[in-house]
C-alpha cells in the first residue's frame, strides 16, 4: 500500500514536470513498476537477454530454466555452478553468455557477491561491482539496479529503446548521449519511473 502511494506521488510530480510525460501518463495509466525478482535472478535474466528482442530473451530464459527440470526460477548458485558449459550451450546460450552465467554462479557461491551485499551498495557502487565481472556490461548492471534493487532514480543510457523514445518524444537524437543524459536529469529523483513510461509507450513492456 505504501509503495502504491509513493508511485502515485511520483506520477503527480512527473506530470507537473513535463507536459509530454503528462500525456503519456494519462494514456498509459498508473505506473506498474515492480521488482522482477532477486538481484541474482535479474542478473542472470539480463545476461541471457543481452542484445535479444523481448520475445527471444523470454524464450531463451525459459529454455535455460527448463533445462534444470521443473520450476520457474534459476537454480541456486551451487547447482548452476556444477552445470557444464555444454548443457548451457544446448539451451541456446552463446559460449560467452554460458561462461558469464557460470562466472556469476561461482561468484555467488564463493561469497564474492550476494543479494544482500548488492542491496547495501549505493547505485554507482552496484554498477561498478557488477561491471567488474567479465561479460556483465553497463546495460545488464542497470537492469539489476532498476528491476531487482528497485532504485527509482536511474536512466539507462545504454538502452536503445529509451534513446529512441527520447528522440521520438523530445527530438534529441538517439546518439546524442550526453544531451540525453543531461535532459534525463530533469526527471530526478524519478528517472526510473520516467523510463518505465517510455518503455511502456514504446513496446508495451518494461524494457525486457
Amino acid at each position: 500500500m505504501e509503495r502504491e502511494i509513493k508511485l502515485r506521488e511520483a506520477e503527480r510530480w512527473l506530470s507537473r514536470r513535463d507536459t509530454i510525460l503528462r500525456r503519456l501518463i494519462g494514456k498509459i495509466g498508473p505506473c506498474g513498476l515492480k521488482p522482477m525478482g532477486s538481484p541474482y535472478h535479474v542478473l542472470l535474466k539480463s545476461v541471457i537477454g543481452q542484445q535479444l528482442s523481448l520475445k527471444a530473451a523470454s524464450t531463451m530464459e525459459a529454455r535455460v530454466i527448463g533445462s534444470f527440470g521443473s520450476g520457474k526460477k534459476f537454480p541456486k548458485p551451487i547447482e548452476l555452478g556444477s552445470v557444464s558449459l555444454k548443457k548451457l550451450r544446448s539451451a541456446g546460450l552463446s559460449l560467452a553468455k554460458a561462461e558469464t552465467v557460470k562466472r556469476i554462479a561461482a561468484a555467488y557461491e564463493e561469497g564474492n557477491i550476494s543479494d544482500r551485499k548488492l542491496r547495501n551498495l549505493k547505485d554507482a557502487e552496484v554498477l561498478e561491482t557488477l561491471c567488474s565481472f567479465k561479460g556483465v556490461g553497463p546495460w545488464t548492471a542497470e537492469m539489476v539496479l532498476m528491476f531487482a534493487l528497485d532504485r527509482w532514480d536511474h536512466f539507462s543510457l545504454n538502452d536503445l529503446i529509451l534513446r529512441k523514445s527520447i528522440e521520438k518524444h523530445y527530438g534529441i537524437h538517439r546518439d546524442s548521449k550526453k544531451e540525453i543524459l543531461s535532459f534525463a536529469e530533469k526527471f530526478s529523483p524519478y528517472r526510473t519511473i520516467f523510463s518505465w513510461y517510455l518503455w511502456k509507450d514504446a513496446d508495451g513492456g518494461e524494457g525486457w
